[in-house]
């Protein structure tokens, strides 16, 4: 377990903007992770779960608190046939890929208390291709099992690779596996819900359950997640083969529809504000003569109104400052009360 202290959260957000928190710790594996939860518990200590920074805004003083990275320690992906209890294999890529162990465990209170204990390293096992081709019609549900700290794009990738639909949208998500279906990501009509078939969690107690979809009560951007205070270890998804040229085209086209209207080259959250019903967030922040609209450092994207972005010198007030008076101006001109999408943590 890698424990920072003061660890400066402005290296662990797509905004780059955050004052430092207390306490940053990476936990080696899922089995680490547990055991840290399940001791913060006990001892009554605050802590706060970051995947890879994409949809969090943090105060320029930062959070006093722990805060617990789900990140490249805790990736991985395995592929299953529905009912079968042996791995299939895949197109061009083994099925199994184990997660990165190149991290040195510390030696501090938190990962003695823990009780971690080392566990044989997982290896890659050595898989044939399938000699079945991919484009030969295929009824079997495909269960893709994603660990919570592998970037959603990825899985949607290693989904493609192996001509595997319904994916396709969320390729541009981001975020981790973990935070998209805490907030149920979506993307083009295509959300976290449409594609999952469950998703194991810890309880803030350490316990280790599996969840339906249904019983996370996912909504628009919403699951119970937050609520329940539970931390996302892995996701698994239901997929059915596809053609390889089609998946790959209809990601390739939502890829050049995101480079084309939205800022993906600039520091932002992604879509700042939720879509309120029978709106879109975006045309009414440009019906209130917002479009590039700046405080500070901060700016209502020129290319869609709809994310606030750093120009590079932004602080995180700035930012906190351009999103409270877009809310404003929304609301008294058009009428209409926009609702963040990014997480806020700290004080403003």
């Amino acid at each position: 377990m890698k424990v920072l202290k003061n660890e400066p959260l402005k290296k662990h957000t797509s905004f780059r903007v955050g004052g430092p928190a207390k306490v940053y710790v990476i936990p080696e594996d899922d089995y680490e992770l547990r055991k840290l939860i399940e001791f913060l518990y006990e001892e009554k200590l605050p802590y706060k779960i970051i995947g890879n920074g994409t949809n969090l805004l943090v105060s320029d003083e930062g959070v006093d608190a722990i805060v617990v990275e789900i990140g490249k320690t805790l990736e991985g992906l395995t592929l299953t046939v529905e009912g079968q209890d042996s791995e299939t294999s895949c197109a061009d890529k083994q099925c199994t890929v184990t997660a990165s162990s190149g991290i040195n465990s510390g030696i501090d209170a938190i990962s003695e208390k823990s009780g971690k204990k080392k566990k044989a390293a997982a290896t890659d096992s050595d898989q044939k291709k399938s000699d079945k081709s991919t484009e030969e019609k295929d009824a079997n549900v495909y269960l893709l099992k994603v660990m919570a700290g592998t970037l959603i794009g990825k899985a949607a990738q290693f989904a493609a690779d192996n001509s595997l639909a319904g994916m396709e949208a969320l390729r541009g998500i981001p975020g981790t596996v973990g935070g998209a279906v805490t907030m149920n990501a979506g993307a083009y009509g295509t959300e976290m819900i449409d594609v999952l078939h469950s998703v194991d969690v810890i309880t803030k107690e350490g316990k280790l359950l599996t969840l339906t979809p249904g019983e996370l009560k996912l909504g628009y951007r919403y699951s119970i997640v937050p609520d329940k205070e539970y931390v996302v270890v892995s996701v698994t998804f239901a997929l059915k083969k596809g053609e390889k040229k089609e998946i790959n085209a209809l990601m390739a086209d939502y890829q050049q529809r995101r480079k084309d209207k939205q800022p993906i080259d600039k520091a932002s959250a992604g879509s700042t504000f939720k879509r309120p019903e029978g709106h879109f967030a975006g045309k009414l922040i440009e019906d209130c003569g917002l479009r590039g609209y700046k405080h500070g450092g901060a700016m209502v994207s020129e290319k869609h109104c709809g994310f606030v972005i750093n120009d590079g010198t932004a602080r995180a007030a700035d930012i906190y400052w351009l999103i409270g008076e877009i809310r404003k101006r929304v609301l008294l001109e058009q009428g209409v009360e926009l609702t963040p999408e990014v997480k806020i943590w700290g004080n403003f």
